[in-house]
């Protein structure tokens, strides 16, 4: 046992004041030592505060202050001193004057502080110590402490002292196993002091009043405890604990709908096991957890505005977003389709809990991407007649819609840096699109092949113009136009497209080379091909629905799903990600065409709800956060985005995507979000009160697993949303198969049914094979035919107009560039890359990797001999006997400077000086500044001399200063030999190169560049 017990430094210091603690400004609470102590402790420990009023003693306290004026403490001192005056003559005035001084408050109530005890104390002596310590409210405190073991005890003995007053302390005193003070402890009676001990400074129990009590009782929160102490103590940090209880509003409007979760609040018992995300022994019991009051659903309204579900893998996506769509499917009408591609048991384990909980399957439809033998769902694509017939859309307005549709199938397949810099490739791909939907001379649908098949005309009748004859009276040459350009009663496509016959032969053929490029690239996956080939005649077109009569021809009827209560699962596990993603969006155009054409039913319950798990990358396409996110309330359609956390989306080049997830903070007002590292803009979308951006992150950090934090949705328009709410999840639905229920999918009989109403092979006429098969055949012709004029005696054996092609693309990309390609991309994304292997056996080309191990190739004396081009620009001025490096880096360059408007030179002698710099970008209006920039790449930094020389040639040149070197090693090598040139140390410098960058000031270095964040940002 040990008690503490109260010690007077003077008699009746017990009316002085214990150490209170302001808890605004120290951290610490008063118990934390002793709490501490017992939690290291292995055996068990029991503290006790007992305390009773203690009567009002503002008599003796004023009693007290008149002996204290007088400079003694008690009665028997004032006699004593009394005694000794008279004995030795008395004091004087100024004497008795002095005594009195130094126990005068200056200040009642003011602070102090001493070396004995940390902590801030009331009061600068007694008597302001006696005010403070209201007599009128004290209270008889005994304290005590029952250990299991000796040491234990011992170690407790100091748990409280630092709480001893300045004249009144606290003192632990171990008691060995007192059999009598345990029976008081077990009783909750005080120990009060006995004869001796009222009479001496040191007494069993302790005069405290209100603050001082509070200090005993109060149990202090575990961030108060250093790290090692707090798994012990059973408490939760204050980043862990629930958030604020949502008032009765909350539960009112988000009673009925999508289940998300249950809300936890600090004022409701969390239960034992909460963060367990448990199965359930009974229907019942899964129906009984969605009509607790605590459990909140979105309606069909603000599923609207869709919702987000972010978490880590692991923390119970899957399950929650199963009871998302259970919840939707029987709350809510309409249909519910999802999107996995995961490609494990998610769509088995609905199959199984569908039809548990309803009793059939009969309203769930199951594909798998690509299907058996091939098939694919039959979605048109390239087809107006929704559009146009169906939602009265203007021709125009539909054609753009399925152009950029196109063209973000594109972005997935080719980059978006290479599909968007290509403007040139991409004006002439719209144009042969429009050509082909052209109202008198088109068709209202056709497929891919239709597509290459015209792209192909033109370039092969294209190169036969001669631009240098155009002019020329006696030569026509209308015949060839009118092969070339497809048939269309738009003059403006007409003239675009006969504009770029005019360029030369080299530069026709790269740009329709890019344009075929952008459709062949698709033929390498399979099923999208065949999907993009899928077209339904117009004899399967009804006028009078507006819409598709499906009745002979297989398709993805999205008119009958949509105004169905239907669960539709699609599952893209069979294909790689990127391939996945491609099929999404393709989904998605279908998906957006067919909301706009058809009618839905306008039921306040209506609600088509999309769920695309692992959705960052398609997140960030345009479809999603320009037209889905934005519109889709129009249509009564709903996004449900789940991903592992929603910063996800700004993927590699944050840059870039950095306006599509601003929108999709913007545009998602539901978000739901487990344990996962919180960005600032995700914080700054999250709103409570109490809280400000970083105790939010602290707050979703310290989730643990199944708990969510949720920011729900206005209740209307001119009302503020509700503050972010902890979720525990529902559990585990029932017919899961980590649930107790043995039930079947009956996965293959749902996916057969599914297949036959929805799917379509190659041997279906709504696959356009012949189309594709012709294609092909004129390929061959057209290769066969320019190879054979290739190989005369002068060409190699085995070399071909396609390597030749290739190898000027090679040379273009070191020097002038190539429409539609920088050097931020490996040489393998250029046409006619599949030669390279060739080039390099035949010693053609010398191959090399930079970055990720990306492949460059490097034309050889052989390469130049056969195209007769050499490395230099058309300005001229190559250096010569450079590495491909060196040459790469320059290049790179060259593009980062015309991206930002420069004028810019390869290897350029500007006027009036004699020194030739790698790069020349020269200021004009568009440029970002008014400075000339001069570019040395350095490949060799570590060449001192070499580098000297450079840096004082940079120095004399009227601009900016820019070194580009090949990564961070170099730039620590580069700045090492430029050591006795800057005005700082910055061989040692650490960070990136940015921060290196800003901190070079130099006349011959101002700011510093690497390859491969140049390639990154071309």
């Amino acid at each position: 046992m040990v008690r503490y017990e109260g010690r007077e430094e003077r008699r009746k210091d017990w009316m002085t004041t214990l150490t209170t603690f302001d808890t605004e400004e120290i951290n610490r609470s008063p118990l934390s030592n002793l709490l501490e102590t017992a939690i290291q402790s292995d055996g068990a420990v029991l503290f006790q505060v007992i305390f009773e009023p203690r009567s009002d003693w503002s008599a003796k306290a004023q009693r007290q202050k008149g002996l204290l004026k007088q400079g003694v403490h008690s009665q028997g001192g004032l006699f004593l001193r009394t005694l000794i005056d008279g004995i030795l003559g008395g004091a004087s005035d100024e004497e008795k004057q002095e005594r009195h001084r130094g126990d005068t408050p200056h200040e009642i109530g003011g602070t102090i502080h001493d070396s004995q005890v940390g902590g801030q104390r009331s009061g600068t002596g007694r008597m302001g110590q006696i005010d403070l310590k209201n007599p009128s409210h004290t209270y008889n405190t005994s304290i005590r402490v029952a250990a299991g073991d000796e040491t234990t005890a011992k170690n407790l003995q100091d748990g409280l002292n630092h709480l001893s007053g300045q004249f009144y302390s606290i003192d632990g005193k171990h008691l060995g196993q007192n059999e009598y003070e345990y029976k008081r402890m077990l009783n909750h009676g005080l120990t009060y002091p006995n004869g001796w001990e009222s009479v001496t400074r040191r007494k069993p129990m302790l005069v405290t009043n209100v603050e001082e009590v509070a200090n005993f009782i109060t149990v202090p929160s575990i961030d108060s405890l250093p790290k090692a102490s707090r798994g012990g103590s059973g408490g939760r940090p204050t980043a862990q604990s629930p958030l604020t209880s949502p008032n009765e509003q909350v539960f009112r409007e988000f009673s009925k709908g999508m289940t998300i979760g249950r809300a936890v609040t600090a004022l409701r018992d969390r239960g034992e096991g909460q963060n367990d995300i448990s199965a359930i022994e009974s229907k019942n019991d899964w129906w009984q957890q969605l009509d607790q009051r605590d459990a909140l659903s979105l309606s069909a309204n603000d599923l609207t505005h869709h919702y987000i579900r972010g978490a880590t893998t692991g923390s119970g996506k899957t399950v929650a977003t199963l009871n998302d769509m259970l919840t939707t499917h029987h709350f809510l009408d309409g249909p519910t389709i999802l999107i996995d591609p995961k490609g494990g048991e998610m769509c088995n384990n609905y199959l199984r809990c569908h039809r548990t909980l309803f009793g059939d399957l009969d309203d769930v439809e199951y594909i798998k991407i690509p299907e058996e033998d091939g098939q694919v769902p039959g979605i048109p694509f390239f087809d107006l007649r929704p559009l146009t017939r169906g939602a009265g859309r203007e021709r125009a307005t539909a054609k753009q819609d399925l152009i950029d549709h196109y063209f973000q199938l594109l972005r997935f397949v080719l980059g978006r840096e290479t599909v968007d810099q290509a403007f040139v490739a991409n004006e002439v791909l719209t144009n042969l699109i429009k050509a082909n939907f052209d109202k008198e001379y088109g068709s209202d649908y056709f497929s891919i092949g239709k597509l290459m098949q015209t792209a192909r005309d033109y370039q092969k009748h294209g190169k036969k113009y001669d631009p240098d004859k155009e002019d020329d009276p006696d030569v026509d040459q209308s015949d060839i136009i009118d092969d070339a350009v497809p048939k269309t009663s738009d003059p403006q496509v007409r003239d675009i497209l006969k504009s770029h016959l005019q360029k030369d032969e080299r530069q026709f053929t790269n740009t329709t080379d890019a344009v075929l490029n952008r459709i062949r690239k698709l033929k390498e996956r399979d099923f999208i091909w065949d999907m993009l080939s899928y077209e339904v005649g117009e004899e399967h077109w009804d006028d009078s629905t507006g819409w598709y009569d499906k009745e002979d021809i297989p398709m993805l009827d999205l008119k009958s799903i949509l105004n169905s209560n239907k669960v539709l699962l699609i599952d893209t596990g069979n294909l790689r990600g990127e391939s996945s993603e491609i099929f999404t969006v393709l989904f998605l155009s279908h998906l957006w065409t067919s909301v706009q054409s058809i009618w839905t039913p306008d039921r306040d319950d209506y609600i088509a709800n999309v769920i695309i798990e692992e959705s960052a990358n398609i997140a960030r396409n345009e479809i999603v956060y320009q037209e889905l996110l934005p519109q889709g309330r129009e249509f009564n359609l709903s996004l449900g985005l789940i991903m592992q956390y929603p910063e996800q989306v700004l993927g590699e080049n944050p840059r870039q995507n950095r306006r599509a997830y601003k929108e999709i903070l913007n545009n998602v007002n539901t978000k739901i979000i487990g344990n996962v590292a919180t960005d600032d803009l995700l914080a700054e979308s999250l709103f409570h009160e109490d809280l400000d951006g970083d105790e939010i992150k602290d707050r979703i950090a310290g989730l643990k697993r199944g708990e969510w934090v949720v920011q729900l949705p206005s209740y209307a328009f001119d009302e503020q949303k509700p503050e972010i709410l902890t979720l525990k999840p529902l559990p585990i639905p029932p017919g899961h198969r980590e649930g107790p229920f043995n039930v079947t999918a009956r996965a293959d009989s749902v996916r057969s049914r599914s297949r036959a109403r929805m799917c379509v092979g190659r041997e279906n006429d709504a696959i356009d094979t012949q189309t594709s098969q012709d294609r092909l055949n004129n390929t061959d012709e057209s290769d066969s035919a320019s190879d054979h004029d290739l190989n005369d005696d002068d060409t190699p054996d085995g070399i071909t107009h396609k390597h030749k092609s290739f190898l000027d693309l090679v040379f273009d990309a070191l020097t002038d560039g190539v429409d539609g390609y920088t050097l931020g991309s490996p040489m393998s994304d250029l046409p006619f890359s599949d030669t390279a292997a060739y080039l390099v056996e035949e010693e053609f080309l010398e191959k090399t990797k930079l970055g990720n191990n990306e492949l460059y190739y490097e034309p050889t004396k052989k390469a130049e001999a056969l195209v007769d081009r050499d490395l230099s620009p058309a300005g001229g001025g190559e250096k010569g006997g450079e590495s491909l490096t060196h040459r790469i880096g320059v290049r790179l360059a060259a593009t980062y400077y015309e991206q930002q408007g420069y004028e810019v030179e390869m290897y350029h002698n500007p006027e009036n000086m004699s020194a030739l710099f790698d790069v020349y970008a020269k200021r004009t209006p568009e440029s970002p500044d008014n400075t000339d920039k001069f570019v040395e790449v350095e490949t060799s930094p570590e060449k001192r001399g070499h580098v000297e020389e450079d840096y004082q040639t940079l120095a004399a040149a009227p601009g900016d200063a820019v070194w580009v070197v090949e990564n961070f090693d170099g730039a620590e090598r580069l700045l090492k030999s430029l050591s006795g040139y800057t005005s700082k140390d910055m061989s040692s410098r650490s960070g990136n190169f940015q921060t290196m960058s800003e901190a070079l000031d130099e006349p011959g270095a101002s700011e510093l560049l690497s390859i491969n964040n140049l390639r990154d940002d071309v």
